[in-house]
């Protein structure tokens, strides 16, 4: 008797579709590595509620057989050969091609069978799971940032059905890998507890391309100087709606988060069957880079030109008045010109003026009635203009 079970490990992958058996591919070789016997039972010949199957064929007791097994691949493993089978590699259509079931393998080498007669195969997924999160209680009160789609970048199209596998080329890896938009992220914008959101899970084939980079001590650090690894690694790629008080997203574009997965800052492998949790933690405005693991090229500066107090003012002789202009990003150029005052010496004779330090206004110290009219014109990404009018003694 022999026994196939789908993984319920708690450290693992789980999901309700993960322990799902709809086909399965039994082969049994001998210590030649050649097949003894071969078994395919289709979706329309089982049921498999409890995530475990059986079979019955007839052994040798006490001789060694080397067990492979595979589930939810759709198809009969086109194999003869022990070797045939650790060098087979099973292929996504597309990336969340798992409709019935995550595919799922397993061998047990020269495995002996005993006076039981049963042989148990415990089947691993061939797929890592992500579960993503974000963390926003490190942002600066005026900053939303609505996450709209995830994605998995270098998100394998195949992988070796027995052993550790990897992409290998750029032809092995999906243009667009595993995504997820609109209400399918919804979660990452609803909060789990204050300021930590919700929960998504992401899936893609095992990936492992392992210790590519030495001495890496911050995350900025994880990046490729060069392009032979980006095309093959797997990363997450995280587009949201951005908003502060300096910044904002252009109409249907993003500010991207991008970041290698691997097991440390040096390491690029993303294990099968294994259950990888990330926080994503944004901090003050969320944009301390720009860069390929920060693009900003989808953002623009909030723009803001107001003129203060007002663009028609009045005041006696005498007194000092404060023009100025609130504008936004900061550091935009300013122009400010009072109006024929250095060209006619009567306007020169009812006030004076100081521009302020930050130059973004000056102060008129009035000398006798009449009026002064001051012109600002800020510069880009601003561009706009405006007068001011000042009457003394109306």
């Amino acid at each position: 008797m022999i026994c196939l079970i789908s993984p319920a490990v708690p450290t693992r992958a789980s999901d309700p579709d993960e322990t799902r058996i709809g086909d399965y591919n039994l082969l049994i070789f001998n210590a030649f590595g050649y097949l003894e016997e071969k078994v395919y039972v289709p979706a329309r010949s089982l049921n498999a509620p409890s995530g475990r199957v059986s079979y019955a064929t007839r052994l040798l007791q006490d001789v060694p057989y080397t067990f492979v097994a595979a589930a939810n691949l759709g198809y009969e493993l086109p194999v003869h050969t022990l070797e045939e089978a650790r060098a087979y590699r099973y292929h996504l259509a597309y990336p969340d091609e798992y409709s019935q079931g995550i595919p799922m393998a397993a061998v047990l080498e020269e495995k002996v069978v005993g006076s039981s007669g049963e042989v148990v195969i415990p089947l691993e997924r061939l797929m890592a799971r992500v579960d993503l999160n974000i963390d926003r209680r490190a942002l600066k009160a005026d900053v939303s940032f609505k996450v709209n789609s995830v994605m998995v970048g270098g998100c394998p199209s195949s992988v070796l059905l027995i052993g550790s596998s990897k992409a290998e080329s750029a032809t092995q890896v999906f243009t667009v890998g595993y995504n997820k938009s609109g209400w399918e992220v919804s979660a990452l914008n609803r909060d789990a507890s204050i300021g930590l959101s919700e929960t998504v899970r992401l899936y893609l084939l095992e990936n492992c391309q392992g210790n590519l980079l030495e001495h890496v001590e911050t995350d900025r650090g994880k990046v490729f100087s060069d392009g032979r690894y980006q095309e093959v690694c797997s990363y997450l790629e995280i587009r949201a709606e951005y908003h502060s008080d300096s910044w904002h997203s252009r109409p249907g574009e993003s500010l991207i988060y991008r970041f290698y997965l691997g097991e440390n800052r040096n390491n690029f492998d993303v294990r099968r069957n294994t259950l990888y949790h990330i926080t994503v933690r944004p901090e003050g405005d969320g944009l301390q880079e720009n860069s390929w693991r920060v693009d900003q090229s989808g953002l623009e500066p909030q723009t803001r030109f107001l003129l203060h107090p007002a663009a028609y003012n009045e005041c006696r002789s005498g007194e000092d008045f404060h023009l100025w202009c609130e504008i936004l990003p900061e550091g935009t150029p300013l122009y400010i010109e009072p109006l024929a005052y250095d060209d006619d010496e009567r306007v020169a004779d009812l006030y004076d003026y100081t521009v302020d330090p930050d130059g973004y206004g000056l102060t008129i110290h009035t000398k006798k009635g009449g009026s002064a009219v001051v012109y600002f014109s800020a510069g880009p990404p601003v561009n706009r203009d405006t007068l001011a009018m000042l009457v003394v003694d109306p």
